[in-house]
């Protein structure tokens, strides 16, 4: 584990210390901010316009987490889309093209503690794009506590509970990607080859759902499952159910899986 955990900061090191992290987060930042002040701004427009029909008694229906937290993080999920591929397409492709990974071949390290020390290193990126995520429901509570919001006429706080699922999955939707991402650039030198097909294959499997409505039975219920965006709207709504769980931790084993199979390939290719 030590090993691993040796692996896991050296790569945070490299992101923090190259503008990759920092590029990939402030563009992340500046477009969940701009869908925050969009969806901000239509519940103060519902709010004053329910004040100005004189019905006040339909303010009770306007809730800061249905529709403003709850449409930010749904849609950050397809920031993460075209986020982490740019991630991940690092941590094994780029070691391989600037032949460092055959030092770690060489090296008594295992497979599995490379693989793992690349993967927490992964998680460690998720975890900080969820924590700078999360200031935005702390600024819709912190107005909503100070009384800015109450003048366009609401009393609902943030619901909190509700938040910290919808913060778990997006979590656990960036692991599941990265997953994917890990996987794929332990397959090739490329960096930009990782990064375009692990697009593709989180593409695919985000618009399944479009699909979905076309069909009907068995073959609608598959591929509802298999889209990403359900389980993510489920922990969203704060009602995640244990087969949304089971979703996630299928990319998070089987990536690292097929990663540490490539990885233990290699050394002896």
């Amino acid at each position: 584990m030590r090993n691993a955990l040796a692996i896991a900061k050296k790569e945070l090191s490299i992101y923090f210390t190259t503008p990759t992290a920092y590029a990939v987060f402030c563009g992340m930042t500046f477009i969940a901010g701009m869908m925050f002040l969009a969806a901000l701004g239509y519940f103060q427009r519902m709010s004053m316009q329910f004040l100005s029909f004189q019905q006040p008694q339909l303010l009770d229906h306007l809730n800061l987490t249905d529709m403003v937290v709850y449409p930010l993080l749904r849609n950050v999920g397809v920031i993460f889309l075209f986020m982490t591929p740019f991630l991940s397409m690092r941590l094994v492709a780029d070691e391989k093209r600037s032949r460092t990974f055959e030092l770690l071949m060489t090296s008594p390290l295992r497979p599995f503690e490379i693989m793992l020390g690349k993967y927490l290193a992964a998680l460690g990126l998720m975890a900080a794009a969820v924590i700078l995520l999360g200031l935005f429901p702390l600024i819709v509570s912190f107005f909503s506590a100070s009384g800015t919001l109450m003048n366009a006429g609401t009393t609902s706080p943030v619901e909190w509970p509700t938040v910290f699922s919808g913060l778990a999955g997006l979590f656990l939707v960036g692991a599941a990607m990265m997953a994917v991402g890990m996987f794929v650039s332990s397959l090739t030198e490329s960096v930009v080859v990782s990064a375009l097909v692990t697009f593709v294959v989180l593409l695919v499997v985000w618009i399944l759902n479009w699909q979905a409505g076309r069909m009907e039975g068995t073959a609608r219920a598959v591929l509802d499952y298999l889209s990403m965006p359900t389980h993510l709207d489920a922990f969203a709504r704060g009602a995640p159910a244990l087969k949304d769980l089971v979703y996630f931790l299928s990319f998070m084993i089987l990536g690292p899986f097929f990663t540490e199979r490539a990885i233990e390939a290699h050394r002896w290719a």
